[in-house]
């Protein structure tokens, strides 16, 4: 019988747990998670790098080799990566490490990568309200900037942010002052604009993590459109030939086996729920213990409905409890707020519950 090893972080929603960092991995290198515990019949699914910080331990659990494994929850923009990876690349974060500069990079890079998603909440997370002081205006108030943002998300649908510099101008046990350099590009079918902003943001440190409570632009850059190509004038006798060529053949479609589909098992509670595509959910939280009735108490109390999706990991079974369905996004981002101050402040919306 494998022994679990269960570690300060069993239930999401315990407030400010142990956070850890990877550790024994060059750097720029990144580090393999899996679907199940063990390098062998295992799916990486997903990777992080040699210098990220503020991860979730879940549960740590000995392999048949002897080699211990950890379920972690590494955060990536406004949501998180889960899986399996060898303990031997875990280290608890000390104090020090929390208000360095790789935490606070990491920090801003999930910022910038949040601001690419199309759900004002992911952002959100990152700020320390009332924003007064958002894009160098004051008094502005949280309608009038979702308002905004709604209006730049449609817009540009498709975005990219890159942090390319960080300088810290100040720190005290207060706040943090720091300068970026980001790189962006927007993209709206064949249009598009790229440029790159100079912002100066104040981060409050706060358990594990930091809250931006100011920002202001030093500088914004638009790079301006390259010229259009001309193209050269072809021959008619040219375009008669490239149309008798003939088309490709269509090659054949490749479908995975449903042997490497974990079976999903969906439990609705306290009334029946329909999963629908275009709904939203609020996930709460993952657990591989039975979940503590307390626990969905909170979340019933605070008149939500929830369901628990089971997804079996070898011989592991994750059950992911998530609120809703909500049927709008402004819907869900009001609950969310409730759900943060009272249920578990990691939760996060999630659109397709199913990946």
């Amino acid at each position: 019988m494998k022994k679990i090893i269960i570690l300060s972080l069993i239930l999401v929603g315990l407030g400010y747990a142990k956070k850890y960092e990877i550790v024994h991995i060059k750097r720029g290198g990144t580090l393999n998670v899996r679907d199940i515990p063990s390098t062998r019949d295992s799916e990486v699914v997903g990777k992080v790098s040699a210098s990220t910080t503020g991860i979730s331990v879940k549960e740590c659990t000995e392999a048949k080799n002897g080699k211990e494994w950890c379920y972690i929850n590494a955060p990536r923009g406004g949501s998180h990566l889960e899986g399996w990876v060898s303990s031997y690349y875990l280290a608890p974060m000390s104090k020090k490490s929390k208000t360095s500069r790789v935490h606070i990079q990491n920090f801003l890079h999930n910022f910038y990568m949040a601001d690419e998603e199309n759900f004002l909440d992911k952002l959100q997370v990152f700020y320390r309200f009332p924003m007064q002081k958002y894009l160098r205006s004051r008094n502005v108030s949280h309608m009038d900037l979702r308002a905004k943002k709604v209006h730049y998300y449609k817009k540009w649908p498709k975005r990219s942010y890159r942090l390319t510099y960080l300088k810290i101008l100040k720190r005290n046990s207060k706040y943090i002052d720091v300068q970026t350099t980001v790189r962006w590009k927007l993209k709206n079918n064949d249009d598009f604009e790229a440029g790159k902003d100079i912002q100066k943001l104040r981060l409050i440190p706060t358990g594990n993590t930091f809250k931006i409570s100011a920002m202001k632009y030093l500088k914004h850059t638009v790079y301006p459109k390259p010229k259009p190509k001309v193209k050269p004038i072809i021959e008619e006798s040219k375009k008669k030939e490239s149309h008798k060529r003939e088309e490709p053949k269509h090659k054949e479609l490749l479908t995975r086996t449903k042997e490497h589909t974990p079976k999903v098992k969906e439990e609705s509670h306290p009334r029946d729920i329909i999963t629908n595509k275009n709904n939203y959910y609020i996930k709460s939280g993952s657990f591989f213990a039975d979940i503590s009735k307390t626990y969905l108490d909170s979340i019933s109390n605070n008149g939500f409905p929830y369901l628990i999706q089971k997804i079996r990991q070898g011989d592991k079974v994750v059950r992911r409890v998530f609120i809703g369905p909500f049927l709008s996004s402004d819907e869900a981002v009001t609950a969310l707020d409730v759900v943060r101050r009272k249920i578990n402040e990691y939760a996060y919306i999630q659109r397709d519950i199913h990946r």
